[in-house]
């Protein structure tokens, strides 16, 4: 059994903090939220090993400025 500071959103907020920091940071996230909100599950349930949600991470994100190029090198994969 996992510890979770909420009741219940917790899949919700990891979501909005992931987008929160990431224009903060002055990137954007190449990814359906839906397709994020999966993968948040999958972190939360250890499907997915941090080092896989690295990599997945360096492949969609890309600096705000140059998103149109990343959203081109997401498609050929």
């Amino acid at each position: 059994m996992s510890n979770h500071g909420f009741v219940d959103g917790n899949k919700r907020t990891a979501v909005y903090l992931v987008e929160l920091l990431a224009v903060r940071s002055d990137y954007s996230l190449i990814e359906d939220d839906l397709i994020l909100a999966d993968v948040i599950t999958s972190v939360a349930t250890g499907e997915m090993r941090y080092e896989e949600l690295v990599e997945w991470f360096k492949k969609r994100l890309v600096r705000s400025r140059q998103r149109n190029l990343g959203a081109d090198r997401i498609e050929g994969e």
